[in-house]
C-alpha cells in the first residue's frame, strides 16, 4: 500500500529520472488484464510527444506538467501505487493480472501504476480546470514544520473524533495512511481511540509535533522497515512485541478500521 512517505519517494525517484523527457504512449487494463481503449477518458494525443516540464507532489498526488501548460494529476494511495521500469511493457509470468495504467517516457521507461479505480484517480489539468479537489485538502504532513504546526494546531482544534481518524481525513493532512497512523500515535505515546477533545495541552503538542517527524524519519529511511529506527513500532508489526516495554501489542477497531498499539505505553 502506499502512504505519503513512499509517494514522496516515488516523486523524488521521478525528479531524478523523468525530467525533461518526452512522453510517449499511454496504456492501460482493466483488472483481468484486457486493455482499454478509452485511456481513463484521455485521449493519447493529450499526452504523446510532450516533455515533463516539471514535477510536483502534493499529499497523495502526484502533478506532471506537461510543455509548461497542461498538468497530469494522479492520486496515488491506499490500493494504488506506482513504479518507475525500464524496458518495453511485458506481462508478467505467474501473476494474476491487474488494473494497470502505463505511461512510456522516453520509450526507454515506463511509469507503471497498479491499483483500483485507476480512472477516477487520472485527471488532466489546464488553466480552465476546476480544481475544487484540492482546496478540500489540509496541509502537507511532510512540509509543515516549527510555525506550519500552527495551521494543524488550528485544524485540531476544531475537531472530536478518534486521532487516529483525524490522521486518515485527507482534509486534515492529506495522504497518511494506517501504518503511518499508528506510528505517529506510537511515538507520541497516545491511543488511537483517544478524542482530540480529551488531550491536554501537552498531548496535543506532542501529537502534533511526532506528525512530520515520523513521516520525515520514514522518507530518510527510504520507507524500508529495516532501515527504521528499532524504536520504531513498525519495525515489529510482525512479531507483535512493544520496542519500548516488550509487551504484546493489540489491535483495536477505531472508526470500523484495526489499529495497532500497545496498552501499555499507549494511553
Amino acid at each position: 500500500m502506499a502512504e505519503l512517505p513512499e509517494i514522496e519517494l516515488l516523486r523524488q525517484k521521478l525528479r531524478r529520472n523523468i525530467l525533461h523527457k518526452r512522453v510517449g504512449i499511454m496504456q492501460m487494463q482493466n483488472a483481468k488484464g484486457e486493455p482499454l481503449t478509452d485511456g481513463a477518458g484521455m485521449e493519447d494525443a493529450a499526452l504523446q510527444g510532450k516533455a515533463i516540464t516539471d514535477l510536483h507532489r502534493y499529499g497523495q498526488y502526484l502533478f506532471l506538467e506537461l510543455d509548461r501548460k497542461d498538468i497530469l494529476a494522479l492520486q496515488l494511495g491506499g490500493e494504488l501505487s506506482g513504479e518507475l521500469e525500464r524496458g518495453p511493457a511485458h506481462a508478467e509470468g505467474g501473476e494474476e493480472p491487474r488494473a494497470a495504467l502505463e505511461i512510456q517516457i522516453n520509450g526507454q521507461q515506463r511509469l507503471r501504476f497498479q491499483g483500483t479505480q485507476l480512472g477516477n484517480r487520472l485527471r488532466m489539468l489546464d488553466e480552465n480546470s476546476d480544481v475544487d479537489f484540492l482546496t478540500k485538502l489540509g496541509p502537507d504532513p511532510l512540509m509543515v514544520h516549527g510555525e506550519g504546526l500552527g495551521v494543524l494546531r488550528e485544524a485540531l482544534s476544531r475537531r472530536r473524533s478518534a486521532l487516529r481518524n483525524i490522521l486518515l481525513d485527507d482534509t486534515f493532512a492529506p495522504g497518511i495512511g494506517g501504518v503511518w497512523a499508528d506510528e505517529i500515535l506510537f511515538q507520541a505515546r497516545l491511543r488511537p481511540d483517544r478524542t482530540a477533545t480529551s488531550l491536554s495541552e501537552e498531548e496535543r503538542e506532542r501529537f502534533l509535533e511526532q506528525i512530520p517527524k515520523v513521516l520525515d524519519r520514514a522518507v530518510r529511511c527510504q520507507a524500508k522497515t529495516n532501515l527504521l529506527p528499532k524504536t520504531f513500532l513498525t519495525r515489529h508489526r510482525e512479531d507483535g512485541h512493544c520496542p519500548s516495554c516488550g509487551g504484546a501489542l493489540e489491535t483495536l477497531s477505531v472508526g470500523g478500521k484495526n489499529a495497532l498499539l500497545c496498552p501499555a505505553c499507549q494511553s
